[in-house]
């Protein structure tokens, strides 16, 4: 499994040329949130249609800063949100939102409501989590991928025990703009390829 990942886009579409001509030989998309900043349902559906490859399986979860349902839906795109999508022999899953952040955004919720989406995900997917690819908002606590320059951790307690229990493939994210990292949690890869708004995204092969 070949993916391209990127997040934090932030309403910005400069690098859609880079990003379409990466996606060359990949085998999906996933957007990690945040399409804009504060921008509503019709906002987030435009810059979904650029960022989109035409049949190309592409994926996201929103972001704190998207103003629309954490569950709603994108045309051409796949919400995982507390969802399990299977793509061949892999299964897929994801969290939007993000934790509450000291200046209040959108779509913020805390670690008791990351505790019960991640419950229902331990019942919904496969026993078998060496193949579950997780695409998230907000990082797991005290990763490379949550880490803010001050040295504080900021990322979701509640996702770093589910990773540490039952250690997916990998978990994808973002958030954290100058967290731009590939790390590891026992088997599982960690990676937040940094803000799309920034031209950066990330190459990953399963």
């Amino acid at each position: 499994m070949k993916l391209i990942v990127i997040s934090d886009v932030h309403g910005h579409t400069e690098h859609v040329a880079a990003l379409h001509q990466a996606c060359a030989g990949v085998d999906a998309l996933i957007m990690c949130g945040d399409f804009t900043t504060f921008g509503a349902h019709a906002q987030i559906q435009r810059i979904a249609d650029a960022l989109r490859v035409p049949d190309l399986p592409c994926y996201f979860v929103i972001g704190n800063c998207d103003c629309m349902p954490i569950n709603g839906t994108l045309d051409g795109w796949t919400n995982l949100h507390a969802r399990c999508v299977t793509q061949g022999e892999w299964t897929l899953t994801g969290l939007g939102g993000a934790l509450p952040c000291p200046a209040q955004t959108p779509t913020e919720f805390p670690e008791s409501d990351y505790a019960a989406y991640l419950k229902q995900l331990r019942h919904m997917c496969a026993k078998d989590t060496s193949r579950l690819i997780m695409a998230v908002h907000q990082p797991p606590y005290g990763t490379s991928a949550d880490l803010l320059p001050n040295g504080i951790h900021v990322g979701s307690h509640a996702l770093r025990a589910f990773i540490d229990s039952r250690q997916p493939a990998c978990c994808l994210s973002g958030h954290i703009h100058e967290a731009a990292s590939r790390s590891r949690c026992g088997s599982t890869l960690v990676v937040n390829p940094g803000p799309f708004a920034k031209g950066m995204f990330s190459l990953v092969e399963l």
